[in-house]
């Protein structure tokens, strides 16, 4: 696995720039085998809302696969067709033949033409993020975080009092190590509690490691262990795999919690979901803060329930 730069969409913060983060896959904003291009909406224009699929007014499926299958040269399948925003028709598409792809394409009002990028409008709002969000292509921030709170997650909650970080974290990453060195004195000083939800994405054996840590009798201490020991030159935890038996409920948390951040569109670690008291909603960071003090100041117990534990 490579580093990847960070990026913006909609809710979906910076962090700090260059490879700040451990990358899980590569992406490209846009759709395959047509290109990319980013499309700018009228300075000062109202950014349209993304509405559900009930009224594309006269672009149906069958024009719209008729359309992409012509600009893709075959590659690329239609599957749902939405009213966009600013008189645009929404196209969510895949590759052929795997339906686990999916992106979203704008149409132009007169249905002759794609546009094939990411949307962007008169605030710098990514309207394809949005778009995935209302067609249940991603989690929102909102849900991921609601969905990382649940029991099933099996997230590692440090004790006390403050507002909740909720960080995703692979026992073999890196930045997620330098993040957690330099959280943990303020974690301790009561500045913030963090629940971390454990991945196993970054290293062939990611995932076993992570079930160790959460087959632990008490997996935050093992989480501890883990970073004590971190070999960073290897990029390696310090907990050892083979410490103890994994529990099933355990290897289960990974997995699903793997499935999670794949549908939150995460593709690094760590990334960090949190309650903005500057924003009034959920907000997250994918890699590593461009400055951790600015986001604890940021941190709030509301409006998600999951940030106040």
């Amino acid at each position: 696995m490579t580093n990847a730069r960070n990026r913006n969409h909609g809710p979906i913060d910076v962090g700090a720039p260059g490879p700040a983060r451990r990358t899980i896959r590569a992406i490209c904003s846009g759709a395959i085998a047509i290109g990319c291009a980013v499309v700018l909406a009228v300075a000062g224009a109202a950014a349209g809302p993304v509405r559900a699929p009930t009224a594309p007014g006269v672009f149906t499926l069958s024009q719209a696969r008729r359309l992409v299958t012509g600009a893709s040269a075959g590659h690329l399948e239609a599957r749902r067709v939405f009213a966009g925003p600013h008189g645009l028709y929404g196209v969510v598409v895949g590759a052929k033949g795997d339906p686990n792809s999916a992106s979203i394409l704008w149409v132009t009002p007169d249905r002759d033409a794609i546009l094939a990028g990411t949307l962007i409008d008169a605030a710098g709002n990514d309207l394809n993020t949005t778009a995935k969000f209302a067609m249940g292509l991603e989690f929102s921030p909102t849900e991921s975080l609601r969905r990382a709170s649940l029991p099933a997650a099996r997230g590692l909650l440090t004790p006390g009092r403050g507002p909740i970080l909720t960080a995703f974290i692979d026992p073999n990453c890196s930045y997620c190590h330098m993040l957690y060195d330099e959280i943990m004195p303020r974690v301790q000083k009561g500045e913030l509690r963090v629940r971390f939800v454990i991945v196993g994405v970054v290293k062939s054996d990611s995932a076993r490691r992570a079930a160790a840590i959460l087959s632990a009798p008490e997996p935050l201490a093992a989480l501890a262990e883990d970073q004590r020991g971190f070999d960073v030159a290897r990029e390696e935890g310090g907990y050892p795999i083979t410490k103890a038996p994994l529990v099933p409920a355990a290897v289960a948390a990974v997995a699903s919690n793997n499935a999670l951040i794949a549908k939150a569109g995460i593709d690094g670690t760590p990334a960090l979901v949190y309650c903005s008291r500057r924003k009034a909603s959920v907000r997250m960071i994918v890699g590593m803060p461009t400055s951790l003090p600015t986001l604890l100041e940021d941190l709030s117990v509301s409006p998600a329930p999951a940030c106040a534990g």
